[in-house]
């Protein structure tokens, strides 16, 4: 029967494109940049006050500093072998561009969050100037730590505010209940969780970073404030190179993907750190 009935290939991939990555760059600000290093100048406000008749002006002077970029260089290299890409019906280059570009938004994600601005970006945990608010407890978070965390934020820069955390701790803030005051993290059982914390966006990142799974003594759980004060620099965005002569000893061909970028904290009052007891 098998001379009849050929076996049948299906030119689909089964690909499991791990937890989702480049989920903070749109919510980010994004130059593009024509240099290896720079800066972008920040100034600060001025003092208005009323002045008595002949009286003089009182001099003001806004704080002028800067928020300097270095950039880095990251990738990764795949080889194939020259038969594998004769012979495959999929398009293997096209598949190894993609799984590039999800592992390249990962390593970005991770970056913006914890990154050690020196072979990542300067994650927003990292800064020293951004500013922890301390939780109730140790081992919990209640719906108090969460309206202290959003009032502790500058109030300029709540109006376009987000959440941004791992999912476990999402999971833990969608069971708070506060039977007395009416307060629940979901209404029901069978609709979607609510993709909001007192009224701002929440991203979900299961990357490595920085952010805790779960709840512990001193242990920060997410980042709130407004990412549009997160800037990423890119000189040369993702590329993906072939090449068909380095490893021809072997009959391979060499796949190259690279980033060159950076990315800072532009203004550290625009994030909130909630970290436990």
């Amino acid at each position: 029967m098998g001379f009849f009935v050929p076996e049948q290939f299906i030119s689909q991939t089964i690909h499991d494109p791990g937890v989702p990555g480049s989920q903070l760059r749109p919510l980010c600000t994004v130059i593009r940049v024509s240099s290896k290093d720079g800066y972008v100048p920040t100034m600060g406000s001025a003092t208005w006050a009323a002045i008595a008749e002949e009286a003089a002006f009182s001099d003001q002077t806004p704080t002028v500093g800067q928020v300097s970029f270095s950039l880095e260089k990251s990738g990764g290299l795949v080889k194939t072998t020259r038969e594998l890409l004769e012979d495959s019906a999929i398009n293997l280059p096209a598949l190894l561009t993609q799984i590039f570009q999800e592992s390249a938004g990962r390593f970005e994600d991770v970056g913006i969050i914890s990154g050690n601005n020196t072979t990542q970006y300067a994650g927003i945990m990292s800064d020293s100037s951004v500013a922890f608010y301390t939780m109730a407890g140790s081992t919990s978070v209640v719906t108090a730590d969460l309206i202290g965390t959003f009032y502790a934020l500058e109030a300029q820069h709540r109006a376009n505010s987000t959440w941004v955390m791992k999912s476990a701790i999402n999971s833990l803030i969608n069971q708070i209940q506060v039977t007395g005051n009416g307060v629940t993290g979901i209404a029901n059982i069978t609709t979607a969780p609510s993709a909001f914390i007192l009224g701002r966006p929440v991203v979900d990142t299961d990357v490595t970073s920085g952010l805790g799974g779960s709840i512990t003594s001193t242990e920060k759980i997410a980042i709130f404030g407004d990412f549009r004060q997160y800037y990423i620099f890119d000189r040369v965005g993702f590329t993906i190179r072939r090449n068909d002569s380095l490893y021809m000893e072997n009959d391979q061909v060499g796949f190259f993907a690279s980033r060159r970028g950076d990315g800072q904290v532009g203004l550290a009052a625009a994030f909130k750190i909630p970290r436990a007891a």
